[in-house]
């Protein structure tokens, strides 16, 4: 039986690697199915300026090829986020104005990756008059002009991609996870089937694809772990906790710390509302859902030949060690050169660290010869860079 098992997996590895071998990393008509997260999308908003530091967008510009973007134009949608002062607790506030939508109306995207969107949405949610909605401002544009409404996974199919980077999902657990209740959490059979015909699809192309799996979502600042509420406060734990409601395993969400800091300032009453906290419990669930769907998404990733983005294990691997840039350590906590205003989506140079994932495991399985991006000189460039004291 031992052998019989040795020679299945042994067969299916060299099928792998054959399907591989058959491959080739032509990014050419490199198109980019996703969330916000393969959108270019930071500080919470889809703008202009940022979107160009999307880790496809840079992955593509090592091959020295443009990738077409939806961009919005300034402040951004929703408004860009900006700083006014670190804290704690941080001051955080949307940049003013109104954005008056795509820049350019006329240009088919490439990157059809669509904020707010989970798997099911990438097969059929479709952009439509008026034009009120991310769905509208990414994939409206051209055609809607030409009485064309089409998904993302649509779009894909009609574009004639030799490469697609397929990264979504992320939203199917990252919405519970805002929410703090697992009770929104997709069903497993429900994302299987859907990201199962994501990727029969994808592969009808002939296009040779990519898939990145979902990050630990305990790396995220948008979480901020009970002892480092205690922390930032200069209280121990023991005396916060009971005030807040918090246990030592639970998470505050990085939106309620102003509201954290006003609780134990006495200006108002406590213990602060379950939207405001992630429970030891709550947060076991979907990590444990996570890993279902990281399951999922490696299973019908082989199934299809295509290759793997370990992302939850690169994003787990920083959250325990941090990422030396210039010999400065960043960290996945807020403000530590990894993530983004909101918490949630990485900086600049999270995104360059990204992007030379990517870069690896094309150049590993697909022999692409892409050169790595320069972490170091995105960081010079990086406004959310930490600075020295």
């Amino acid at each position: 039986m031992r052998i019989c098992c040795l020679l299945g997996w042994l067969l299916s590895f060299l099928a792998t690697g054959q399907t591989y071998a058959q491959k080739k990393a032509d990014l050419s008509r490199l198109v980019v199915i996703g969330d916000s997260l393969a959108a270019g999308y930071l500080n919470s908003s889809l703008h202009e300026a940022q979107q160009p530091h999307g880790f496809a967008s840079l992955v593509a510009a090592q091959r020295n090829l443009d990738l077409p973007l939806p961009l919005i134009a300034a402040p951004g949608v929703p408004n860009v986020l900006t700083l006014l002062s670190p804290g704690p607790p941080p001051i955080i506030v949307p940049a003013p104005g109104f954005s008056t939508g795509r820049v350019n109306l006329f240009l088919q995207p490439m990157n059809l990756s669509v904020p707010l969107h989970n798997v099911q949405d990438a097969l059929t949610t479709r952009p439509d008059f008026p034009v009120d909605s991310l769905t509208d401002l990414v994939l409206g544009f051209p055609g809607l002009l030409g009485g064309v409404s089409r998904s993302q996974v649509e779009w894909a199919e009609g574009l004639a991609p030799s490469t697609v980077f397929v990264w979504i999902g992320n939203n199917d657990a990252l919405f519970p996870m805002i929410a703090g209740d697992p009770a929104f959490l997709t069903p497993a059979p429900v994302f299987e089937a859907a990201f199962s015909e994501l990727m029969s699809r994808l592969q009808a192309t002939g296009a040779t694809l990519v898939a990145a799996n979902i990050p630990d979502v305990g790396s995220i600042p948008y979480l901020v772990a009970a002892q480092e509420v205690a922390e930032l406060t200069g209280v121990p734990l023991a005396v916060i906790g009971p005030l807040l409601g918090i246990g030592a395993e639970d998470f505050v969400t990085l939106d309620s710390l102003s509201l954290t800091f006003a609780v134990l300032a006495g200006m108002v009453p406590g213990p602060l509302p379950a939207s405001a906290v992630l429970t030891a419990s709550e947060m076991n669930s979907i990590r444990s859902a996570v890993d279902v769907y990281n399951g999922i998404i490696s299973a019908q990733a082989r199934a299809s030949g295509a290759v793997v983005v370990d992302i939850h294990a690169l994003t787990s691997e920083i959250r325990k060690k941090g990422y030396v840039v210039e010999g400065r350590r960043l960290t996945t906590r807020f403000l530590g050169g990894i993530f983004s205003l909101d918490g949630i989506h990485p900086t600049y140079t999270g995104h360059a660290i990204i992007a030379n994932a990517f870069i690896h495991e094309l150049n590993t399985h697909l022999a692409a010869g892409i050169p790595y991006v320069s972490v170091e000189q995105v960081a010079k460039t990086d406004p959310l860079r930490p600075r020295v004291p």
